[in-house]
């Protein structure tokens, strides 16, 4: 299901290459090769000062992530991205499944995503947040992009279940409420790359307010897990982060299914002799 635009060389494009490279980069790198990732329109448009600016990252650093993707400087690497954006939604949409076998192939992507982050699901560890998250006096909800569709579902879900639940999407109020929370609440963070930036903002400042904190990612070693109480890891995919894919909400729904039917209270018995009056049954 992967299609990644190649350059004139036959090596993989900018985005595929700083996608790839993610898990391994220091965290200022990674922050700003997740922001090209996630931005690439806005990316060829900006100056050096104006990427440095917006990712917290020195501009030599800058100058040295596009180095090591292949280019000689800023410049040469907005090229060769936009040369990746006009063949991209091209690619995208070859890539896209159109018939019986490609929508079979899909399925099967989406239960193995499921299937192995069940697998790689600590019971025990689940066992314990759904613990702590039950007498919290209010659970906060942070994502960004289809990470914010997956933290309003948690919230949903875990409300259902009887707890105090709520989801923002909005970074800057995300990072407001956080400076109030305590002792008695908790703070959860979805982010699949583990270093999307105003979700660590918003983990860290709930943890330095005393909150109980729970990472959602795919990499237990990020920035985000190293803000957190827990982590609750999900399965990686094989899919690009651009493109407007939802590849990843099933997996994180499951994660949310399990914590939110773990935390949930205990339904009563019911009455051993019960009767129903007026039945002859």
């Amino acid at each position: 299901m992967q299609s990644h635009a190649m350059t004139h060389t036959g090596r993989p494009g900018p985005l595929a290459y700083l996608e790839a490279s993610i898990p391994s980069l220091p965290n200022a790198l990674a922050r700003t090769a997740l922001y090209i990732v996630e931005n690439p329109e806005k990316v060829v448009r900006f100056s050096l000062k104006d990427l440095s600016r917006l990712c917290r990252a020195g501009e030599a650093s800058i100058v040295r992530l596009c180095q090591m993707s292949g280019f000689n400087g800023f410049s040469d690497f907005k090229l060769a991205l936009a040369g990746e954006l006009a063949v991209r939604d091209t690619a995208g949409t070859e890539a896209a499944p159109k018939d019986e076998h490609q929508l079979l192939t899909l399925a099967g992507e989406l239960a193995r995503s499921v299937t192995h982050t069940a697998e790689g699901l600590d019971l025990a560890l689940a066992q314990r947040v759904a613990d702590r998250l039950r007498p919290m006096r209010r659970i906060d909800i942070y994502g960004s992009g289809v990470s914010g569709i997956i933290a309003e579902l948690f919230s949903y879900r875990l409300l259902r279940s009887g707890l105090n639940a709520y989801a923002f999407r909005d970074a800057a109020l995300a990072h407001e409420v956080a400076n109030g929370l305590g002792p008695h609440c908790a703070a959860l963070a979805i982010s699949d790359s583990g270093v999307t930036l105003n979700t660590v903002d918003f983990l860290r400042t709930a943890r330095a307010a005393g909150a109980y904190c729970v990472a959602v990612t795919c990499h237990p070693r990020s920035a985000l897990a190293r803000h957190a109480d827990v982590v609750l890891s999900m399965a990686k995919l094989n899919i690009p982060a651009y493109g407007g894919y939802i590849n990843a909400v099933p997996r994180a729904v499951y994660i949310a299914e399990a914590i939110a039917a773990l935390a949930a209270p205990a339904a009563s018995a019911p009455p051993a002799a019960a009767t129903v009056a007026g039945s002859d049954d």
